[in-house]
């Protein structure tokens, strides 16, 4: 390989740790993470003669609930208020760590490929 071209490919590699170092410090700093959502509700009771029914901005809430997925089933618990603002907090957390995530694969598949290991380049000898 010409002097110029490693010299570039150096380069590159530093620039790649320090992003992947920066992304990992960034993930150290994460608190608490939680999948799902939570949703704010405004309800209409079941007493026919209650404001609620005649006037929408009536409806009594607000209810608080934090929704996720376990093994492909939707579930959900009610929440008091400062139960929700802590759920979301940490719903917010695990967006950003997706994020990071992400980041740092495409980091990785860089210095992959200055390495030259590159998935679309290999060739499979199958049992041979």
């Amino acid at each position: 390989m010409p002097q110029e071209t490693e010299g570039r490919r150096e380069q590159a590699l530093r620039r790649y740790e320090r992003q992947y170092e920066d992304l990992k410090l960034q993930l150290q700093n994460l608190g608490y993470i939680l999948q799902g959502s939570v949703t704010e509700r405004w309800n209409q009771c079941g007493r026919s003669w209650c404001h609620c029914h005649k006037d929408p901005q009536s409806r009594h809430g607000p209810y608080y609930q934090w929704s996720w997925k376990d093994r492909g089933k939707t579930k959900s618990v009610y929440l008091d208020a400062d139960q929700a603002k802590q759920c979301r907090e940490w719903i917010k957390n695990h967006r950003e760590l997706e994020r990071l995530l992400k980041r740092m694969r495409a980091v990785s598949l860089r210095v992959a490929r200055l390495h030259e290991i590159d998935r679309k380049g290999v060739r499979r000898k199958c049992g041979k």
